[in-house]
């Protein structure tokens, strides 16, 4: 494909139609499967070839995407993955949509790292350092092996 860093992009599996508008032809609609995203960009797998520099859009969570296709390759017996450019001013974060079945492996080797610690947080909503009793603790448990 033509895309050689993607930045901050997330993995994920959502159904969504895609709208293709393309010349003189009316506007057309098609179902795609949405696996990653990223801030100015996205990646579809469909079953029907989209030509580069088409232009396609979607909405979800109450926001509008519109780009242009980049690229498009064939995978045997997966279908056609699609790479869509968003337009400047379509800009994703997870703030403003946030896919249904999202991966993103950058949050994945964080909790993983923090699960493996020591007093490390009870839940995520703790947010990334131990909390005021976990530190505690930990300090205590340091204090006791010190002596």
């Amino acid at each position: 494909m033509g895309r050689k860093y993607v930045p901050t992009g997330v993995m994920c599996s959502e159904i969504l139609s895609l709208h293709l508008q393309s010349g003189e032809a009316p506007e057309s609609e098609l179902k795609v499967n949405l696996e990653e995203i990223w801030s100015s960009g996205a990646l579809f797998q469909t079953e029907v070839p989209i030509r580069p520099f088409t232009f396609v859009w979607f909405a979800v969570g109450g926001y509008e995407f519109r780009g242009q296709v980049i690229a498009r390759e064939l995978y045997t017996g997966l279908g056609y993955f699609i790479e869509m450019r968003f337009h400047p001013s379509c800009q994703w974060s997870e703030q403003n949509y946030r896919p249904k079945h999202l991966f993103n492996p950058v949050e994945m080797l964080t909790n993983r790292i923090f699960e493996a610690m020591p007093y490390a947080p009870i839940s995520p909503s703790d947010g990334l350092f131990p909390t005021t009793f976990a530190r505690t603790a930990a300090l205590a448990s340091f204090e006791q092996v010190s002596r």
